[in-house]
């Protein structure tokens, strides 16, 4: 045997539904939370409505029985500035910017290099351009590197029966560029003919071919700048 619930009619349905949301309302559909507010601005109404009948006098009674320090009729209250402490502390001032310089100009090399004087073969002639003060070589790298003092003194260098190729080494001219530890002892020994100097040598690189031909004037072309008796008469 089957159980059938009982059948509610429509009208009977729908006052359930109006009943269930009814629930927590007053008779006239208002929120039951709303009503102590509505009646709170009644109260306000009604009281600023009295209040504006009455005497100055009596609005300063009535509002000193329901607030503190209400200011008498005719007296100025001064005004209390409101100073708040801060609730956070500020952030740090932002770190100065660094404003981009753009770098130097760069010499034109080529420009000042063709100001140099020349030799007769087309290099550069390095002595004339230090006597002249065209370039001013530096002491050292390092800002506070001594300055080498000029040492003058002439070496003659005789290759054995051949006195037509007599070489006379000026120390003044080398000594303006370099320090003495550039040559000596690594290169030269600090003794006069202990050295076996040939041109074969100095071509591959050794002995004087350390600089020329590489910093300093070639040595195919440079022979009458070494052995002076080539130059001819001077």
């Amino acid at each position: 045997m089957k159980f059938h619930p009982p059948t509610i009619s429509p009208c009977a349905n729908r006052a359930i539904r109006l009943r269930k949301k009814n629930v927590g309302r007053t008779q006239d559909g208002l929120p039951l939370w709303a009503l102590p507010l509505v009646l709170a601005f009644l109260a306000t109404v009604a009281g600023a409505a009295l209040m504006s009948g009455c005497s100055t006098e009596t609005r300063y009674r009535v509002l000193s029985a329901l607030f503190d320090d209400v200011p008498k009729p005719g007296t100025e209250t001064p005004h209390k500035q409101v100073v708040r402490s801060q609730r956070r502390t500020p952030p740090p001032p932002p770190k100065p910017v660094l404003a981009f310089k753009p770098p130097p100009a760069r010499p034109d090399w080529g420009a000042l290099l063709r100001k140099l004087p020349r030799t007769a073969t087309g290099e550069v002639d390095w002595d004339g351009a230090l006597a002249q003060k065209l370039i001013e070589p530096k002491s050292g790298l390092a800002k506070d590197a001594p300055d080498q003092v000029v040492f003058d003194m002439n070496v003659e260098l005789i290759p054995n029966g051949q006195p037509l190729f007599k070489v006379i080494f000026p120390h003044s001219k080398h000594t303006e560029w370099l320090t003495c530890a550039n040559c000596h002892p690594g290169i030269f020994q600090m003794q006069k003919g202990a050295d076996p100097i040939t041109m074969a040598k100095i071509f591959s690189g050794e002995y004087c071919g350390r600089c020329h031909s590489k910093v300093a004037y070639a040595v195919a072309t440079g022979c009458p700048r070494c052995h002076l008796a080539l130059a001819g008469p001077q």
